[in-house]
């Protein structure tokens, strides 16, 4: 019998542990404010809207017809690991695949984090890198952008003790939607004796990519996902690139046999097969993002930074929680992220097409003008 003591241990711990706020659902909130879930825009979770539903559901009919979900996924694996190794230009043993790379986050924490060890990141920043770090027992620091969203390379480095095993860091940035350069992340990975994992789960809507460093440098890692450049967030699934040592020990002594659906490894095989019909859209992407930080910005009171993500942060002159509720009545979710570095009253917005921007856009300028 399970001594009562120790779940009464766990959940004691789990309180001091954060909780991931995924925010309204379309459902939900159609519900609460008398709407049909159809009138809803969703942009507060950076999905990719301009990637077809019908394209996607067609390419799930294949695969259903295809596969026997009966058998466990192993060659699929395989093939996955190849298709990728021909989308990025590396051996498939430098890849690790996962469900998102959520999973992947959680893996390197469980593996490289226990109690006594600590990991570092920036702020702000995707908040899952503190929350695995504290499930798994760890310790996590936080070090502040520049005023410009830029890394301070230094204090980064000077926050580094004996205990430090893993310093996180997302590139582009959520929320900052900036991403990082080159030259200063490989002065990290050169500078510290442990693992950089740099997330770029944004960075199809950037210029550049770690991908050839992860692969040839003994201290980096970076995750990918299938769920925003190729619209697959429902699926769950994304890879890991790093040296071949280190992907072959994650491969065979952490992860688990079958860490993904294959239905969803069968997924993503054929949306990369279909890569320049998702480049195209990309550009689309690029074109619609440009597009609504200039409608933002001519909105007075209002401040767009500029992105190199599927997302847009903006500043309004008002309390940001009082606009997110208020746009929330008017059937528009998007993500309230308070103050940014010195930046108060800031809001996220997932980049959709036109007309899912247009609405948004009267939305937010009839929120702002009342009791102007």
């Amino acid at each position: 019998m399970v001594r009562k003591g120790i779940i009464e241990d766990i959940i004691m711990y789990a309180q001091n542990l954060s909780i991931y706020d995924v925010g309204e659902t379309i459902e939900g909130l159609a519900l609460k404010i008398g709407k049909k879930p159809s009138e809803i825009l969703k942009l507060n979770s950076n999905e990719n809207f301009f990637v077809p539903l019908d394209f996607v559901r067609s390419i799930l009919k294949q695969v259903i017809d295809e596969v026997d979900p009966r058998i466990y996924p192993r060659d699929e694996i395989r093939e996955l690991k190849e298709t990728i190794s021909e989308h990025i230009n590396v051996s498939p043993d430098n890849i690790v695949i996962g469900a998102g790379s959520d999973q992947l986050i959680d893996l390197i924490s469980g593996i490289f984090l226990k109690s006594g060890y600590e990991s570092i990141s920036i702020e702000p920043t995707f908040g899952i890198y503190e929350r695995f770090a504290r499930i798994h027992g760890a310790a996590y620091k936080s070090v502040p952008l520049k005023d410009d969203f830029s890394l301070n390379i230094d204090a980064i480095l000077s926050s580094v003790t004996p205990k430090t095993r893993v310093i996180f860091l997302c590139s582009p940035n959520n929320p900052t939607a900036n991403q990082f350069r080159r030259d200063e992340i490989i002065r990290l990975a050169e500078s510290f004796d442990g693992l950089v994992a740099v997330d770029e789960a944004y960075a199809d809507f950037a210029q550049i990519t770690l991908i050839d460093e992860a692969a040839s440098l003994e201290n980096m890692l970076v995750f990918r996902t299938f769920s925003k450049v190729f619209g697959l967030a429902g699926l769950r699934i994304g890879y890991a690139v790093t040296n071949k040592r280190l992907a072959e020990t994650i491969n065979k002594r952490f992860q688990m046999p079958y860490p993904v659906s294959i239905t969803a490894i069968k997924a993503a095989i054929k949306m990369l097969e279909k890569i320049e019909y998702v480049k195209m859209l990309v550009d689309e992407i690029k074109a619609e993002r440009s597009r609504l930080i200039d409608a933002l910005n001519k909105i007075r009171g209002v401040k767009a930074f500029p992105s190199e993500t599927n997302f847009v942060l903006f500043q309004v002159n008002k309390d940001s929680t009082t606009v997110y509720k208020k746009l929330l009545n008017r059937g528009v979710i998007v993500r309230n992220i308070g103050h940014v570095l010195k930046f108060e009253n800031c809001l996220r917005v997932t980049v959709a097409p036109t007309p899912i921007m247009e609405r948004f856009i009267r939305e937010l300028e009839a929120v702002l003008n009342e009791n102007a």
